[in-house]
């Protein structure tokens, strides 16, 4: 890892949020020399810059987080300087005392430093009397609230879009392996395509772990946010599809895999395995329909007419298959049953 990635990072914040720090940095300020015309309100102005966050629900957190933080560093500011007096060696003595009070109360690391570097400013750039340390929680309060205010009143961020495409995506890529499962069903196929389909099955795992982070994000975004109520519903369907998906996520990954250890040229010729191929595209096809039924976009299938829609509803008629062809024949079909009721929505 390069010096340079610790520092920076591949994509800029919004501009929006950058705006928004700028403003409630400036509001802070002012406000607080409104309140304290004698004093440099740096604990109003440190308070905004880390409170306005990606999300309304981070920024109370941060809020929260760091009122809490400069009231006991205040304090215990405070304390020392009441017990010690006023010697040079009292700022270590402060910051040792908050990162123990941290650790004893089991704080947040954010919460523990900010109990930190309070105690050490309060004694730093100020007299530790009640009357400068009040003055220091009233500012860092003036502080967050104004940020806080800023951030939910101009345009609070939705993060709806990387959550819509991340389900999508994920639909789409569970709909490819199943049609290629479906397409080395029904001709000779070496052992290396279908290690791909295998491998490309268990990514599905990891690509579903970012599906449901990026649902955690988006969920966080719209709590305490003004305008969350025409954004419930769509995130509402992006959950319901996300549980369908983390089950179909599972069945694709058994049968790929089943696929790869017992697959053999002679299945190709067992009567009903053509059927059974046909309901993996089947599969494949209406997995799609149901992304797009969710008010997301189907990727690389263009909808063709209703009156054309597979069904996945039409009966298979096998006769016993030869020798161990059955373990994986008789696995596709119960796994088919449970992709398709997944797909419609019937519970077992």
């Amino acid at each position: 890892m390069s010096i340079v990635s610790n520092v920076q990072t591949k994509k800029r914040i919004p501009f929006l949020q950058l705006a928004k720090t700028i403003i409630a940095t400036l509001l802070a300020w002012f406000v607080a020399l409104l309140v304290y015309p004698d004093e440099q309100p740096i604990f109003a102005a440190i308070a905004a810059i880390i409170v306005v966050q990606p999300s309304i629900n981070q920024s109370l957190g941060k809020a929260i987080e760091r009122s809490t933080g400069v009231v006991l560093g205040v304090a215990v500011a405070l304390g020392a300087s009441l017990i010690f007096g006023s010697h040079s060696w009292l700022v270590l003595v402060a910051v040792i005392a908050a990162f123990i009070a941290g650790w004893l109360f089991k704080f947040t690391p954010g919460t523990s430093n900010q109990i930190a570097i309070s105690a050490m400013l309060v004694i730093a750039i100020g007299s530790a009397t009640p009357e400068y340390a009040l003055g220091r929680i009233i500012e860092t309060i003036i502080g967050a609230t104004i940020a806080f205010i800023v951030n939910a009143v101009i345009v609070p961020p939705v993060a709806l879009e990387p959550s819509q495409k991340a389900v999508s995506e994920l639909g789409a890529n569970i709909a490819e392996v199943l049609e290629d499962i479906g397409s080395v069903l029904r001709r000779s196929t070496s052992y290396e395509v279908l290690s791909n389909i295998n491998t490309r099955a268990r990514e599905l795992r990891n690509q579903l772990n970012v599906a449901q982070a990026t649902i955690q994000t988006a969920q966080e975004s719209l709590r305490f946010n003004v305008i969350k109520g025409k954004h419930e519903k769509e995130l509402d369907a992006e959950q319901q599809l996300l549980s369908q998906l983390a089950v179909l996520v599972t069945r694709t990954i058994g049968v790929a895999r089943a696929v790869r250890d017992n697959y053999d040229e002679s299945v190709i010729a067992e009567p009903g395995i053509a059927q059974i191929a046909e309901e993996f595209m089947r599969s494949a096809h209406d997995l799609r329909m149901l992304v797009r039924d969710a008010g997301l976009p189907a990727h690389n299938q263009s909808h063709p007419a209703t009156n054309e829609l597979p069904a996945l509803t039409e009966p298979i008629r096998l006769t016993p298959p030869s020798g161990a062809n059955w373990i994986l024949i008789g696995f596709l079909m119960e796994n088919l049953r449970r992709i398709r009721d997944e797909i419609i929505g019937v519970s077992d």
